[in-house]
C-alpha cells in the first residue's frame, strides 16, 4: 500500500479546515470520504474538496476502500467512535484527547490490540517550533540536570464559546457532556509535550486545581496542573482564557543554565551567558507523515498508545486531584 485512503468522521472546525485540509494535501494520502449529521456540513465539504459524504457513521465504515478513520468529534464521544472504526477493521487516528480517562484509555489499548490495528492521537503540537527549540536544547546536555519546568498559557479568548461550527454547538467546548474545559482542550497538547521534553519519567503525584470563571460554569477555564516525578523534577502546567493581559511561554531550568522562550542561560556572575536556542520551522504535517510511513512501510508510529496513555494518566489523576482537593497518585 503506497497510498492510504481516509475519511474523517466530524466536520467541524477541527475536521475541516485541520484534518481533511491536510489529508488532502499531504502526498500519500487520498481523502475519499466524510462523515456528519449536518446536510450543511456535508454540502460545504463535498464542495470544498469533492469527496462523498455519509450521515451515518456505521455506513462510512463499510466502505471497503477506506483504510484510515480521522475522529474529530467532540472529546467526550472520541471512545466509541475509535472503536467503532477498529471493529469495522479500520485504523484510527484521533483528535486530542484520545479520550476521557484511564479507563477508556486501556479500553481503547485493548481494541488496537485485538485488531491488529493503530491508532494515534493527533497531538500536532509536538512539532511546535518552540518546543522543538525547548527539546534540542535538553538533549544538548547544556542545562544539566533538570530541575523544574513551567509551561503558562494565560490570554483573554471566547474560544470556549465560539469554536464549534454554528450546525453544532459553538459553545460545546464549555459543557461537561461533550468532554469541554481546558483541562481537556489544552492539557493533551501541554502534558503530551512535558512528556516528551523530559522522556517519560515516572510520575509520584499530581495535584490540579480547576476553576469555571468567565465562560462556563460546567467546566474549568482556569487550569493549573503540578506534577512531581520519581527522578525529582517538579512540573507546572498552568492556562486559562480569562486573562486581559497575559503571559505565555516555556520555562525550564537545570544545573547548569535555563531555556525560557528560545533564550538560554549558563554560567554564573560575570561568566553569565545568554544566547538565542537553535531555532526550527514549525512542522504540524510530520504527524501525518509518521501515521503514512507506519501503514505503509511498518515505520514507528511517532505518537504510539503507550505515551498517549503516559498523558491520560496524568489528566486522570488531575481530575481526581481537583475533585477531592488533594495530591494524588497516578495509576
Amino acid at each position: 500500500m503506497d497510498t492510504v485512503t481516509a475519511g474523517v468522521l466530524g466536520l467541524g472546525s477541527m475536521g475541516t479546515g485541520w484534518h481533511c485540509e491536510q489529508l488532502a494535501r499531504i502526498d500519500g494520502f487520498d481523502l475519499i470520504c466524510g462523515c456528519d449529521p449536518s446536510p450543511e456540513r456535508r454540502a460545504l465539504v463535498a464542495e470544498q474538496y469533492g469527496i462523498e459524504t455519509h450521515a451515518d457513521y456505521e455506513e462510512m465504515l463499510g466502505r471497503n476502500d477506506l483504510d484510515l478513520v480521522v475522529v474529530a468529534t467532540p472529546s467526550a464521544m472520541h471512545r466509541d467512535h475509535v472503536i467503532m472504526a477498529l471493529e469495522a477493521g479500520k485504523h484510527c487516528v484521533c483528535e486530542k484527547p484520545l479520550c476521557m480517562n484511564l479507563a477508556e484509555c486501556d479500553e481503547i489499548i485493548e481494541a488496537a490490540e485485538r485488531t491488529g490495528l493503530a491508532v494515534s492521537a493527533y497531538q500536532n503540537r509536538r512539532w511546535d517550533a518552540e518546543h522543538l527549540s525547548a527539546m534540542d536544547t535538553v538533549r544538548s546536555g547544556l542545562l544539566g540536570e533538570i530541575f523544574f519546568t513551567k509551561q503558562i498559557s494565560m490570554s483573554w479568548s471566547q474560544i470556549m464559546r465560539t469554536y464549534g461550527v454554528k450546525e453544532f454547538r459553538p459553545q460545546w467546548r464549555a459543557e461537561k457532556r461533550y468532554g469541554g474545559g481546558l483541562l481537556y482542550d489544552f492539557g493533551p497538547h501541554r502534558i503530551d509535550q512535558l512528556l516528551q521534553l523530559l522522556d517519560y519519567p515516572r510520575v509520584r503525584d499530581v495535584y490540579c486545581e480547576l476553576q469555571g470563571r468567565v465562560w462556563s460554569d460546567e467546566v474549568d477555564d482556569y487550569c493549573l496542573v503540578v506534577i512531581r516525578f520519581e527522578d525529582g523534577v517538579t512540573s507546572q502546567v498552568e492556562t486559562t482564557t480569562v486573562a486581559r493581559l497575559g503571559i505565555s511561554g516555556t520555562l525550564i531550568v537545570g544545573r547548569d543554565g535555563a531555556f525560557r522562550d528560545g533564550m538560554i542561560a549558563t554560567g554564573e556572575g560575570d561568566e553569565l551567558q545568554e544566547r538565542p536556542a537553535r531555532e526550527f520551522e514549525r512542522d504540524w504535517d510530520a504527524f501525518y507523515r509518521s501515521v503514512h510511513a507506519h501503514l505503509t512501510a511498518g515505520e514507528p508510529l511517532a505518537v504510539p498508545l503507550w505515551q498517549t496513555r503516559a498523558m491520560i494518566a496524568i489528566i486522570d489523576a488531575a481530575l481526581r486531584s481537583a475533585e477531592s482537593d488533594e495530591v494524588v497518585g497516578v495509576n
